[in-house]
């Protein structure tokens, strides 16, 4: 079996490049087709057969956010699902979720992140971006989703049937995480700190509990945070894997008030010992049951969340039956799941 693996860009890590990181190990020798790389951010990728789009050639610091309208030229691609495939080419789809600023977050996107001159002709220019988006997707023989979220919303914007969707959740190495019995005094919240990440509910949260919170994360949001935030509440910045692991393991709780598509920062606080205080939304429910893993709280507000976090201390977690959890998500089950999802749409050929 031939096989090519296809990726947006590579600018930043985070969940969905491990993901391609993890495909890149179990099939080392594939091409990787992407629109472009961004080594100064991003870091080399050695051994990889990279092949990038001609956008490659444009790339300058943060332009890749300049470069939207060219997309869908390049490599004849409505992002990365249209690019161009020989017609006996079985098409496979991971799909992290359908993309959200042409769909159910189009006016929060053209609200928080388009100047108010451009909104008008960004409209026009997402509901053209839309139609191809959807054309592609029709060129896929087979979807994973990485969350029954994802599941339900491919079903709804891609007309796919969900039977024929396979949730494989994304994986966490369990075994490198490690869990202490004695936890620390401190709780966590980890992520981008930009509006959809919520961190200002954490914040304030934290701020009426007088416990301490570590924000670790960047973001255009962080000067606005750290504001409003109280003594208790410490912004450490980006942290190295091996640090972030390192603070999961003496968390008393990791807080997550957003809603994501799959949140694997919930899977690996299971997998450190750490329960989870989290947004009743998303992909969560895929990771945390109520009073089982963490504590689930209805809305995104301070209130409901100090509430969330002081239920989830009284409540007494043991480590060992969250990292035991976490293993629902392991890499080893990944790797099992998606390889069999791509042997048998090989050995079916093309259904559309």
């Amino acid at each position: 079996m031939r096989l090519a693996l296809a990726h947006e860009y590579f600018v930043a890590h985070g969940g969905a490049e491990r993901v391609v990181e993890t495909f890149h190990e179990m099939w080392p020798a594939a091409p990787v087709y992407t629109f472009f790389h961004d080594r100064r951010r991003y870091g080399d990728l050695p051994g990889w057969n990279l092949r990038t789009s001609y956008l490659q050639w444009l790339l300058l610091g943060e332009s890749h956010r300049l470069l939207l309208p060219l997309y869908p030229n390049a490599s004849t691609s409505a992002f990365i699902k249209e690019i161009g495939l020989a017609d006996r080419t079985v098409a496979v789809a991971y799909c992290h979720s359908p993309t959200r600023y042409l769909y159910d977050w189009s006016e929060r996107y053209l609200q928080e992140e388009v100047p108010q001159p451009l909104v008008p002709l960004v409209r026009e220019l997402l509901g053209r971006l839309r139609e191809d988006d959807q054309r592609a997707a029709r060129r896929f023989d087979r979807w994973m989703a990485n969350s029954t979220a994802v599941r339900s919303r491919i079903e709804t914007y891609y007309g796919v049937a969900a039977a024929t969707i396979e949730v494989v959740h994304p994986p966490v190495d369990v075994a490198s995480f490690a869990a202490n019995d004695e936890r620390g005094d401190f709780w966590l919240f980890v992520g981008r700190l930009s509006s959809y990440k919520r961190a200002d509910v954490a914040v304030r949260a934290f701020n009426e509990l007088g416990l301490r919170l570590l924000v670790v994360g960047e973001g255009r949001e962080r000067g606005v945070l750290e504001r409003m935030a109280g003594e208790n509440v410490v912004f450490t910045g980006r942290a190295p894997d091996a640090t972030l692991r390192s603070l999961l393991a003496s968390a008393r709780g990791l807080v997550f008030p957003a809603e994501d598509d799959f949140g694997i920062v919930c899977a690996e606080a299971l997998a450190s010992g750490a329960p989870v205080v989290a947004l009743a939304a998303g992909g969560v429910f895929d990771i945390v049951r109520d009073g089982e893993e963490g504590v689930l709280v209805d809305v995104p507000e301070p209130r409901a969340f100090a509430e969330g976090v002081l239920r989830a201390e009284r409540a007494r977690f043991q480590p060992k039956v969250l990292r035991d959890s976490a293993r629902r998500f392991d890499v080893s089950r990944f790797r099992e799941r998606v390889r069999a999802v791509v042997e048998e749409a090989h050995q079916k050929g093309r259904v559309t």
